[in-house]
């Protein structure tokens, strides 16, 4: 080496050395692919019809949510002896349902909630009177969960005339649901419309209900609150359907769940803005009735 010089590498050339021997270093291992997000598993609460046997709660478990499959038959039919459209939500760690209370000939003045931590124990924590006059019904109480607000839409019917159900919510006043105020009544959402299920898209609402007059499932809209402002946007299929629920799978699109009453099975449609639907096909559940369809 002659005096004076440097012939040691510089900075740029240890770092070109140290990528260098870096690719040789990976291309010489079998590097694994990130982790693929675990899909999610749907539950269906359900009850089967209107036999005494029959109006107790069932649960269902789906990875599809086409196919389901009996989790739990609970034997719950809370303080009434009758469970039927059962709605869930899981809240603060715990399932809840909110139910009807008596058969669709009975009459009855309030709802009940229960909860669960594990699907298949259930224990009663309120009934919720309508606090309307002259109440008769009071049928397919749905929850509605905003933010951290929950909320119960339910449909009231009174004495005083033959075709006035109407939806009221009511809001929950604490966290372990035992406590609620209304009702507030869901003004512009016309006479005589039960099954009242809403879901928020943006800063629209969208309520899937069933007219009781014309027997057709409803699309309502509005963007001012839950209580006020509804408009009708369409009529869905044809005639003989109840007890809608919707809900965003895990791809972004809106799936919903009907009952056909009239022969009989769970049905289902898709749509990827809620306004624009497949047509309906039947889904695996066997015996179930009007339920809701949600996340595990």
């Amino acid at each position: 080496m002659e005096a004076g010089s440097d012939r040691r590498p510089g900075p740029a050339s240890w770092l070109a050395a140290l990528a260098s021997a870096l690719l040789v270093l990976v291309g010489g291992l079998v590097l694994a692919a990130p982790p693929a997000q675990a899909a999610s598993t749907y539950v269906y609460p359900t009850f089967k019809g209107d036999g005494a046997a029959d109006q107790e709660l069932w649960i269902y478990r789906s990875t599809n949510g086409t196919s389901f499959s009996v989790l739990a038959d609970t034997n719950y039919r809370g303080p009434t002896g009758v469970l039927r459209d059962p709605s869930i939500v899981k809240h603060n760690g715990r399932y809840f349902i909110a139910y009807t209370v008596q058969s669709w000939t009975t009459n009855s003045t309030y709802f009940h909630v229960a909860s669960s931590t594990n699907l298949t124990s259930w224990t009663h924590v309120a009934s919720v009177n309508s606090g309307i006059a002259n109440t008769r019904f009071v049928w397919a109480p749905e929850f509605f969960v905003e933010g951290s607000t929950v909320r119960i839409i339910a449909s009231v019917a009174q004495t005083t005339c033959s075709n006035c159900f109407r939806p009221y919510v009511y809001t929950a006043q604490n966290t372990g649901l035992t406590s609620w105020s209304g009702p507030a009544q869901m003004w512009g959402l016309g006479t005589n419309h039960i099954d009242t299920f809403v879901v928020k898209s943006g800063s629209t609402y969208h309520a899937f209900v069933k007219d009781e007059t014309s027997k057709y499932i409803e699309h309502w809209t509005t963007t001012a609150n839950l209580t006020s402002g509804w408009v009708p946007r369409s009529t869905l299929w044809t005639a003989g359907h109840e007890g809608p629920s919707v809900l965003q799978m895990d791809d972004g699109t809106w799936r919903i769940y009907i009952d056909r009453y009239t022969n009989g099975g769970i049905w289902t449609a898709t749509s990827s803005d809620l306004d624009n639907w497949s047509g309906i096909s039947r889904i695996e559940c066997p015996g179930c009735r009007h339920g809701t369809v949600a996340r595990q």
